[in-house]
């Protein structure tokens, strides 16, 4: 998690994961910006490394 200015909003980085068919597994990094307000997420948003993901599906395919 990241610190910001405004004490409603959360950065976050991850990765997300997952098992191919083949039983190889692969992830790609994933942003997420959080807003919460009252205990409750009212907005986020979701930036992908779509490069990443593309190369895992190109493996999945092969």
């Amino acid at each position: 998690m990241h610190e910001t200015a405004d004490p409603e909003v959360i950065v976050v980085e991850y990765r997300l994961g997952g098992s191919l068919p083949d039983g190889s597994r692969r992830s790609a990094p994933f942003i997420g910006v959080l807003r919460a307000r009252d205990g409750h997420v009212v907005r986020w948003r979701e930036y992908q490394d779509t490069t990443a993901i593309a190369a895992a599906l190109a493996a999945a395919a092969s």
